[in-house]
């Protein structure tokens, strides 16, 4: 049997390699980006969430970079949790273009170019998100399998459209320079439903497929795993119903945090060992480090809710995006995008020709020396939230750079073979 039956993809199924593709190579210029600004800012990035500086380079790890991979591994994998591919893939590519004008201009627009840039940057995202949510929802409401996998995908795209609609509220606030005491706990709002409803759900549900079809690992009980979705999903919508009714309640998120940064991360990697081939995966590696990562995500968060320290906020905003779901973005990418190449490049020949591996579409080496720099640009930031260093902001600007460019040098070599 070849590696894509066992995969439960078809070749009409699945969507052209560029409509994911292009939103994979995108995202590593959002991570290279980020690493500029901090070079450039220093310090001053990583001192206040109020300043413009820090809201950019948010942006560029939620929505630049998370964003980005998350839109095409939907794409991609709705025809296989789901059997039913995305309708009118013309408009994906619509979609990533206005998604990229959207975050240009909203960078532009904080980093002092003017409104202009900011209200394009915003209006350009809406339109993105529209393109993309309408054909992606249509396809999870009429799939024909209703898997846990798929039903995580509609919690996670609903999580999108409200945290995306408090956002551009709040973007509208920025702009009029209104601050008043509900904008922190509608901010906090906003940004539980994008990491934790939107990232943190989809991982999760895109993790329950992912693990057992790439790493041989058994799944993770269905029972528990629509236990954990349904408590995740209530707990989101009571935080977005708070703030919808003007009284925003950031810790009624606080189950789906337990759910998506304690039991899921400790029933997956359990799942890790018990895999019934135990041969070292790099992409595996991203993985633990970014499961194990969210732990700690978890317990920064409960210290900065006790307000323990006045930068702990900044300190989880950054192990949250780069430590946590970045690490294992990247990570998934080293899986999928091999596989991907392999699926519509080579399996056709499958016993008429020889093929290459998936391991030999991209030597593990590289895939270890870009952990190591994703690692350390994690570690070198947190230090410098921590100490205020200037030094070492912009060592992490430079660290992020780096990791950022091998990504990019790597997915275009694997892409090149297509």
């Amino acid at each position: 049997m070849s590696l894509a039956a066992t995969a439960g993809l078809s070749l009409d199924q699945a969507p052209p390699l560029h409509v994911p593709g292009r939103f994979f190579l995108t995202a590593p210029l959002a991570a290279i980006a980020a690493g500029v600004l901090l070079l450039v800012q220093g310090s001053a990035a990583l001192t206040s969430p109020w300043a413009p500086s820090t809201i950019a380079l948010t942006h560029l790890g939620t929505l630049g970079f998370l964003a980005t991979i998350m839109w095409g591994a939907l794409y991609q994998m709705l025809p296989v949790v789901g059997g039913r591919p995305v309708p009118a893939l013309r408009l994906a590519m619509v979609a990533h273009a206005l998604h990229v004008l959207g975050v240009v201009g909203l960078e532009a627009g904080l980093l002092g170019v003017g409104q202009r840039a900011a209200q394009l940057g915003l209006a350009s995202l809406s339109a993105a998100l529209l393109c993309s949510m309408l054909p992606v929802g249509w396809a999870i409401a009429t799939a024909p399998a209703k898997t846990t996998t798929l039903r995580g995908m509609g919690v996670a795209l609903a999580s999108l459209g409200g945290g995306a609609t408090l956002g551009v509220v709040l973007g509208l606030l920025y702009a009029v320079g209104w601050v008043q005491p509900a904008r922190p706990a509608l901010l906090q709002v906003h940004l539980a439903l994008g990491l934790l409803g939107w990232v943190g759900v989809l991982l999760a549900s895109v993790s329950l497929t992912i693990a057992p079809m790439f790493y041989l690992s058994p799944p993770v009980p269905d029972a528990q795993a629509r236990g954990g979705l349904w408590v995740a999903g209530a707990s989101m919508a009571a935080a977005a119903l708070s703030a919808l009714v003007g009284h925003p309640l950031p810790l009624l998120a606080l189950p789906a945090a337990v759910v998506l940064w304690i039991a899921h991360p400790a029933a997956l990697l359990h799942s890790f060992t018990l895999r019934r081939r135990k041969v070292r995966e790099p992409s595996l590696e991203f993985w633990r480090v970014g499961l194990a990562t969210a732990a700690l995500v978890a317990g920064l968060a409960f210290c900065t809710e006790l307000d323990l320290h006045p930068r702990l906020g900044l300190l989880t905003g950054w192990v949250a995006i780069v430590g946590w779901a970045g690490v294992i973005a990247h990570g998934m990418l080293y899986r999928i995008v091999p596989f991907l190449v392999w699926f519509h490049r080579f399996s056709p020949r499958v016993g008429l020709e020889p093929v290459p591996s998936l391991r030999e579409l991209l030597v593990a080496r590289r895939q270890y020396v870009a952990l190591g720099l994703h690692c350390a640009a994690t570690t070198v930031g947190a230090a410098a939230i921590v100490g205020a260093n200037d030094a070492l902001a912009r060592l992490a600007g430079a660290l992020l750079v780096a990791a950022g460019l091998a990504l990019l040098l790597n997915l275009a070599h694997t892409l090149r073979r297509a």
